[in-house]
């Protein structure tokens, strides 16, 4: 055994075993040798303090007293970065987000059922067995018809008189003069003193010419101005005849009558994931331009039978009524529906007749029913297959995309008949939409000043009640606060009648003013009481 002197070892001792040389201080040599090659001294002792305060002297003069040291926190010399750019882009984002933003939901238009328009020749041949025999209320009611149509010509015609000097003369104010570049030899003896020897031709505009699709509102609510508005319907039907203007006129129902036990259950077969779901409605064709003179005669006196069935409960007739048929019943208000639906419609007439400007008017009587949903689908716990659903659109915001234009909506639930005029317009070019909204009440018709103030809420009572009198003395309002070019407010009731009487007797023997003054008041009373037309 060794000493405990032998095993231990001097820390001076230069023939250390670890090999490593001992500098004078203590410090290895290899250590002395590097500070001396790198012109520096370790520090040691009081130096080393001192250089580890003039250090926190430095960071306390550069941050101040309050700073961090170390950490990702850390504001010292040395720490780890902060992302600052970065923070302040998501702090701005937050700022950015809606708190009371509610959800969203997309859908997608969708194309058109085939079999959602009924023509004019299924309802004629639905409809005619109904109003067989001699049955002396239908016979009064064809009368009707005839003696409307007979005094209506007189005041249609000189309304399509005014028309077409209106259009000719816009057409003269854009006529343009040009030479023809061909010499007028009745001039050319004259070429010694004229300079203008050359034929002249006249160049007149090509007019433009016009086509209209009318819908009409065939919901219940209708059925105290339902012949007020026929009868404007019929004048503006007479004018596109004698005008020659391609026409066509649909009314929307979703009256149960009008579907089949095959058309009920296939409800969903034309749809896919992500398209409206349309309600189960229809189309009736009622006129065309495509129809025979017979043809739209019958379809009239049809229409103002299901008129009568209402006005003539309170007559000493009643007891002859015939009830019109179920399937021509009124039902709810799918406005929305077939707005949607004209977005096919409409594009397709413009191709089939050919016309350049289309107007598409829109006549109903309130607002419409809202939409069903949103077509999806859903997985069975059970069966573990999909099986369909409807998902609503009830207080979302919704977006709608346009397959045809590629364009996307936003639109909120309660405007939704104004978001799908919007679409619709972007759709169809050089279109004119039109609205009217048979706004009166009762058999006088008035228009309440809540109605106007519910079609144009940012305007103050003041300027409604002015409105008030307006409407109820000139018979309409045009109003451009909807998703229409121009919507026009019209009253109700005995208001939508079309005037048609002549002159008095009373002016037998009246002088010359006074006749000119009283025929000058019935002209123009048979033109403002036809709205439509006008």
């Amino acid at each position: 055994e060794k000493s405990g002197e032998e095993n231990e070892k001097s820390p001076a001792d230069p023939n250390d075993e670890s090999g490593e040389e001992i500098g004078e201080n203590g410090v290895p040599a290899d250590e002395n040798e590097k500070g001396e090659e790198n012109g520096e001294d370790a520090p040691t002792g009081d130096a080393a303090d001192d250089d580890a305060t003039d250090d926190n002297d430095t960071d306390a003069e550069m941050f101040g007293d309050g700073a961090e040291v170390g950490g990702t926190d850390s504001t010292s010399r040395g720490s780890a970065p902060k992302a600052e750019t970065d923070t302040d882009a998501n702090n701005a984002i937050k700022k950015l987000v809606d708190q009371n933003a509610v959800d969203r939901t997309y859908a997608r238009i969708p194309a058109l059922n085939e079999d959602l328009i009924m023509p004019f020749g299924e309802i004629l041949e639905k409809a005619l067995p109904n109003y067989v025999g001699d049955n002396f209320w239908v016979a009064n009611i064809k009368a009707e018809v005839a003696t409307m149509k007979d005094e209506s010509k007189k005041t249609v015609g000189y309304m399509v008189k005014e028309f077409e000097m209106k259009k000719a003369a816009d057409q003269y104010a854009r006529a343009a003069v040009s030479k023809s570049g061909s010499l007028d030899m009745n001039q050319l003896h004259t070429y010694k003193y004229n300079e203008d020897i050359f034929k002249k031709v006249t160049t007149l505009p090509g007019a433009t010419n016009h086509g209209m699709v009318m819908v009409v509102d065939w919901s219940g609510s209708m059925w105290n101005n339902l012949s007020g508005t026929l009868s404007q319907l019929f004048n503006l039907i007479w004018f596109c005849r004698r005008t020659q203007i391609p026409f066509e006129v649909f009314a929307f129902s979703d009256n149960g009558y009008l579907f089949t036990e095959e058309e009920r259950l296939a409800d969903s077969k034309y749809f896919k994931a992500g398209d409206i779901a349309l309600k189960r409605f229809k189309l009736l064709n009622f006129f065309s331009s495509k129809m025979s003179a017979k043809e739209e005669m019958e379809m009239m006196e049809i229409l103002w039978m299901v008129a009568s069935t209402w006005t003539s409960r309170r007559t000493a007739s009643a007891h002859l009524i015939i009830e019109c048929p179920t399937f021509l019943r009124l039902g709810g208000t799918p406005l929305n529906d077939a707005i949607i639906a004209m977005m096919e419609i409409v594009p397709k007439f413009k191709r089939e007749t050919g016309v350049q400007k289309v107007n598409t008017i829109f006549l109903t009587d309130g607002a419409s029913s809202h939409l069903s949903g949103v077509y999806d689908y859903d997985l069975n716990k059970d069966s573990g297959e999909h099986v369909e659903k409807i998902t609503s659109l009830h207080g979302n915001n919704i977006i709608v995309s346009d397959p045809k234009t590629l364009k996307n909506y936003e639109i909120k639930y309660h405007d939704m008949t104004d978001g799908l005029l919007r679409m619709f317009k972007n759709r169809v070019k050089d279109m004119n939409l039109i609205g009217f909204f048979i706004a009166g009440s009762g058999r006088s018709g008035r228009v309440d000043k809540r109605t106007l103030f519910y079609l144009q809420e940012n305007m103050a009572m003041e300027a409604i009640m002015e409105q008030v009198k307006l409407i109820n003395k000139n018979k309409f309002l045009a109003i451009t606060s909807k998703g229409y070019d121009e919507m026009y407010v019209l009253p109700g009731g005995n208001a939508l009648a079309v005037e048609n009487k002549g002159l008095s007797d009373d002016l037998v023997g009246a002088s010359k003013a006074k006749l000119k003054s009283a025929f000058g008041k019935a002209m123009s009373g048979k033109i403002e009481s036809r709205q439509l037309l006008n």
